[in-house]
């Protein structure tokens, strides 16, 4: 009697094909799963080391605003308050040596010069933490970051808002005017503006703010790509702040048509 292979000599291969079919499905499954399982991974790694990185660039911000605050105290309250006492010290000596012109004079021109010392230690404890934004918020901290501009310096901000007596969250408010400062000590240093406009917009789920300027402007593609200038413009500052915030950042320069600027960031 026969055997079945001898009846048909390809009942080998037609018993062994689908076996060797599902054992590569078998293998190709694996394979998928076990690369899905790899992206997977290194994407949980890729989170985990965003997470770190925020953690440290809001670590490192958060320890530069406290020693803001140290040094804004002991300028106001230490050397401002020495300064405040030489001050009446030296108005004394004037009073009393005012038979003699010279040493009148020579105390009125220290007085003078202690005067203007005086008013530099109160601006920069002003800029280092701004006494109205933590008290009156950031719409009037803005107010008056406009207000100081001289009316014949050949500067002009011109500021709009809707907030009203609206304000928005003490942090979102700091980083928000710690970026309007950077931009602002850009066009200062570089633009060679006249102009700048801010808009501070809110809505039920965003709020915006909006910088520009009417200076030079530069050629923003380079430094987009990490041209030489980008460190020095502080856009990756600006960036970081803004991606505190979780928030979008939108700039634009191009030569001879200065800037703008445009943070947008949810209101939760």
């Amino acid at each position: 009697m026969e055997s079945p292979e001898s009846l048909n000599p390809w009942l080998p291969v037609l018993i062994s094909t689908p076996l060797m079919l599902l054992l590569v499905a078998g293998i190709v499954l694996f394979v998928m799963r076990y690369h899905k399982r790899l992206v997977a991974h290194h994407e949980h790694l890729r989170h985990l080391e965003a997470v770190r990185q925020r953690q440290l660039l809001e670590a490192a911000l958060e320890a530069q605003e406290a020693e803001r605050r140290r040094v804004a105290r002991d300028l106001h309250d230490e050397v401002g308050g020495m300064l405040a006492l030489i001050r009446l010290n030296i108005g004394q000596v004037a009073r009393q040596s005012a038979e003699a012109q010279t040493a009148t004079e020579t105390a009125l021109r220290a007085k003078q010069q202690l005067d203007e010392a005086i008013g530099s230690v109160r601006r920069i404890s002003h800029d280092l933490m701004p006494v109205v934004l933590e008290k009156m918020g950031l719409v009037q901290a803005i107010k008056g970051m406009a207000h100081s501009f001289p009316p014949d310096g050949g500067l002009e901000m011109r500021f709009t808002h809707n907030l009203d007596q609206q304000r928005l969250d003490a942090r979102q408010e700091l980083l928000l005017f710690r970026i309007l400062q950077e931009l602002l000590n850009n066009s200062l240093k570089h633009a060679g503006a006249s102009l700048i406009t801010v808009d501070l917009h809110k809505t039920a789920t965003e709020a915006s703010l909006t910088y520009t300027d009417n200076g030079r402007g530069f050629d923003y593609q380079p430094v987009q790509q990490g041209g030489e200038q980008a460190g020095g413009l502080g856009l990756r500052n600006l960036e970081s702040r803004v991606a505190l915030l979780n928030g979008r950042f939108h700039y634009n320069s191009r030569r001879g048509a200065g800037i703008k600027a445009e943070i947008v960031i949810p209101i939760t």
